[in-house]
């Protein structure tokens, strides 16, 4: 039976995974602030609030993880787009390596659990 010690043990767990779900988004290609908030509510586990994806980038370009730039929209204001730089990719592999260590340890110690 889940308390709400339980939910916020998730809610940690989830924070600490969004750096790292951004990064491999943008890895991919570079994406606005709304388009990777729309990519993120699509997967059920990293459902956000609406503008709360904005702090993060910020942190993100703080660190030089990735860095902005503006490309005029045929549709409307213009975007601001989001690049991954070397520094963010190097973050990226590191922290994606060591989460699936995690995650296999995790997998490994569960045994008859589930």
């Amino acid at each position: 039976m889940e308390n709400s010690s339980d939910d916020k043990w998730i809610l940690q767990m989830k924070k600490g995974v969004y750096e790292l779900a951004i990064l491999l988004l943008i890895n991919r290609q570079d994406m606005y602030g709304y388009e990777i908030n729309k990519e993120l509510n699509e997967i059920q586990l990293f459902r956000l609030a609406e503008g709360s994806i904005y702090p993060i980038l910020k942190r993100l370009v703080n660190k030089n993880w990735i860095v902005s730039y503006a490309v005029e929209s045929e549709d409307g204001p213009t975007r601001k787009y989001y690049k991954i730089t070397e520094e963010g990719f190097k973050i990226a592999r590191k922290r994606t390596e060591e989460y699936q260590a995690l995650f296999n340890t995790v997998d490994q110690l569960k045994g008859e659990l589930l």
